[in-house]
């Protein structure tokens, strides 16, 4: 008898917070403006620029990549770059891929000549930090050698060629002790 008295409680409370969440989505639906997407007559949503960066500083500027461009580092580069960026950037960086044009973004294409050119790896470095309101900024989510690899590959997608290792690369997760 005592469980009926706590179940009916919880059911009504359950069905509450439903309503409750419903009428909200409404609120919420009915305050936005209509995407183009969803505009009658729209056939397509043009795509919206992506990367919509603030201005640097010139410390941002001028700051200095301080992995080598190696061959080692353009690799190590490539392995965050396939898990981080490869979705919306495409596999040879030309920023054309499904989900992208789903979302409606235009991404820019690394490969394209002179794209990197324009930018330092210290404006790259703020970009991969901070973010754009299309892309995820990396922050403290990601060390800041990964940021540096990162550019590193990009520069070898837009054609810059790295040295050779010289094996004296640290092992990635391995910590050396100086003897």
């Amino acid at each position: 008898m005592r469980a009926r008295y706590t179940v009916w409680p919880l059911i009504f409370m359950i069905l509450a917070g439903i309503c409750w969440a419903q009428e909200g989505e409404k609120q919420r639906k009915e305050g936005e403006k209509p995407s183009p997407s969803t505009t009658a007559g729209a056939q397509t949503a043009a795509p919206q620029p992506a990367h919509g960066f603030k201005a640097f500083t010139p410390e941002e500027i001028a700051r200095k990549n301080p992995q080598k461009f190696t061959t080692v580092s353009v690799e190590r580069g490539k392995k965050i770059y396939v898990t981080q960026c490869l979705m919306c950037h495409g596999e040879k960086g030309e920023g054309k891929t499904e989900l992208a044009s789903e979302m409606g973004l235009k991404v820019p294409d690394f490969a394209q000549a002179g794209f990197l050119g324009k930018r330092t790896d210290g404006e790259l470095f703020a970009i991969i930090e901070s973010g754009s309101p299309d892309m995820p900024g990396q922050g403290t989510r990601m060390k800041d050698h990964h940021k540096w690899q990162l550019i590193n590959y990009l520069r070898s997608i837009a054609g810059k060629v790295p040295e050779r290792s010289t094996g004296n690369e640290p092992e990635e997760g391995v910590l050396l002790i100086p003897q």
